[in-house]
């Protein structure tokens, strides 16, 4: 592993910033670049987790609409029919059977996290694992905010999920992917991995802590990461300024029971 503290990190990668604080500008031409403005810089969410966990599982947002919130972010879609993952202004969906597909203007999504997607700082880094990584990023990033990372590179092994669509009457989340969750293997694949880290008092409307999805190159892979060992890996970092939550406009949002604390569930299936 290249480093393993804040200090190498911002020694390593010539940041011109106090040490630990990654979400400066790292380079001359990112420091060129005009500001973030506060419409673009916002993260948009569409119901929140505990819902979802309760057994919400549609929702009437439409991927037209949810791709006038952002180009970058991820979620499922109704009946919890897969992984959603938007790259780039594209929404994509991966299946249960390890397929992706651009998914259509006019289909719903039940619960998803989106945002512009704008680095503040990037960095690359060797052979580095997903629980390496997320312990350097903790260290070297300012607790109580939010942020989007986005990291493309080259995986010699990749652990993810995909959740088969469930049929109603819908359970808890945690009993459908006891039954209709599928687990990927992947091996040598090159791909993007969209997704955030929100802090804790977030939790019972977003995933605290990190959640990411991937995506490979060639679209025939991807899914909610478990784990991975990157070979090389580029990672952007982009400081949420703000969050607006709609609540689920599904009369199913109204029929679930939102008083439990769901944060152990949350932890499993995570």
């Amino acid at each position: 592993m290249i480093f393993q503290t804040a200090a190498g990190l911002a020694s390593r990668y010539g940041c011109t910033v106090l040490l630990g604080v990654l979400l400066q500008r790292c380079t001359s031409q990112q420091a060129a670049e005009a500001p973030k403005t506060a419409k673009t810089d916002f993260m948009y969410q569409y119901s929140i987790i505990d819902a979802l966990l309760a057994g919400a599982f549609d929702g009437n947002l439409t991927l037209g609409e949810l791709k006038t919130k952002g180009d970058f972010g991820i979620g499922t879609f109704n009946r919890v029919d897969g992984e959603l993952v938007v790259d780039q202004g594209k929404v994509y969906q991966v299946r249960y059977d390890g397929t992706i597909h651009e998914m259509a203007d006019q289909d719903s999504t039940s619960i998803a996290f989106i945002k512009f997607f704008k680095a503040d700082s990037s960095f690359t880094i060797q052979n580095i694992s997903l629980d390496d990584l997320e312990k350097t990023l903790l260290a070297a990033l300012p607790p109580n905010e939010l942020y989007a990372i986005r990291m493309k590179g080259r995986f010699s092994k990749l652990t993810a999920r995909a959740p088969g669509p469930a049929r109603k009457p819908y359970p808890t989340l945690k009993d459908h992917l006891a039954k209709n969750q599928y687990v990927f293997n992947l091996r040598e694949t090159n791909g993007v991995v969209i997704g955030f880290l929100l802090p804790g008092y977030l939790a019972k409307v977003n995933v605290p802590g990190f959640h990411f999805h991937y995506l490979a190159d060639d679209h025939k892979s991807g899914g909610h990461i478990f784990d991975f060992m990157a070979t090389e890996l580029t990672i952007e970092v982009d400081k949420i300024q703000g969050y607006t939550v709609e609540v689920n406009t599904h009369p199913d949002f109204g029929r679930v029971n939102l008083d439990e604390d769901r944060q152990a569930e949350l932890k499993k299936i995570e």
